[in-house]
């Protein structure tokens, strides 16, 4: 019997008003197969191993850059004996969305027409370590106009990444392991990223179904498959999470935050809230108000 991989839900620095957070990771045995709701890049500088992205397996090698989207499965096994060092970064889906930090760019062709690893050599492969390198630098430190330079040195990241996996084409060291790993429906890629996109507004199942050509049944078993949710939590975890950073970031009458983030009724948004994140939307602003007063 398969086992269903872990679904991880959080990442320091999560709940701010830049969802980003870096370090480097040295391992010497593997880390299980997992999914979460954000991205996450890679960047190998020491040791070998392999990935497994949705049942898809390359190396890992020193220059070997990755890219996870949101809600693939993916594991890392280090070399027998060995280890394996690589910078890793997780950084919140609406930093990716169109318009924001990679226009242009969609989740639809990445899962579906594009490599989700590169392997860096010469030239390049020093460059990305040297960006990668001020790039947890920068996170480190605490110095005027971090964020930007942060945003910065990220899309520069993953604008060489996605020349350099354009380039390569279907040219990668990819190889598809035997039958019995989990391997999701890419169609259901296309209603996670509208729900992401318009989780402002009144969405059904039945809409959605109508809307990518799926039977209400069907869509409801995919999202039970792909995500481990129902489709109705999955959008209340969706929308509590652009609640929350709203909350950290920004003054907004916590009413106006509930109409934000697609809840017709305070009263609905609040207990929802509560029922998520063990407290009401206010002492969770305060919360993290005195967090950052602290200098947590």
């Amino acid at each position: 019997m398969v086992s269903v991989p872990a679904y991880l839900t959080h990442y320091p620095n999560m709940d701010s008003d830049l969802p980003f957070h870096m370090k480097i990771n040295t391992l010497t045995r593997g880390f299980p197969s997992h999914r979460h709701d954000f991205l996450e890049f890679s960047y190998v500088v020491d040791g070998s191993g392999i990935e497994i992205i949705n049942g898809v397996e390359h190396p890992m090698r020193p220059g070997t850059f990755t890219l996870v989207m949101p809600y693939q499965y993916h594991e890392i096994h280090p070399a027998a004996g060995g280890h394996l060092s690589l910078y890793n970064c997780n950084f919140g889906i609406h930093l990716y969305a169109p318009g924001e930090l990679m226009p242009g760019i969609d989740w639809q062709s990445a899962e579906e027409g594009l490599s989700p690893f590169v392997q860096m050599t010469g030239g390049l492969q020093d460059r990305m370590y040297g960006i990668v390198a001020e790039l947890l630098q920068e996170y480190e430190r605490n110095e005027p106009w971090k964020h930007v330079l942060i945003k910065s040195k990220l899309l520069e990241l993953l604008v060489h990444f996605d020349r350099a996996r354009r380039s390569a084409g279907t040219a990668q060291e990819a190889v598809t392991p035997g039958a019995g790993r989990i391997q999701p429906k890419g169609s259901i890629w296309q209603v996670i990223q509208h729900i992401h996109v318009h989780y402002q507004d009144d969405l059904t199942l039945t809409g959605l179904a109508e809307r990518f050509g799926f039977s209400v049944p069907y869509l409801s078993e995919l999202f039970k498959k792909a995500i481990g949710q129902n489709f109705l939590t999955f959008v209340h975890d969706v929308r509590i999470r652009q609640a929350c950073g709203l909350l950290v970031s920004t003054e907004m009458n916590v009413s106006d935050i509930a109409l934000e983030t697609g809840y017709g009724s305070y009263n609905t948004f609040a207990r929802i809230f509560r029922e998520t994140k063990g407290m009401t939307p206010v002492a969770y602003r305060k919360h993290h108000s005195i967090q950052s007063a602290s200098g947590r």
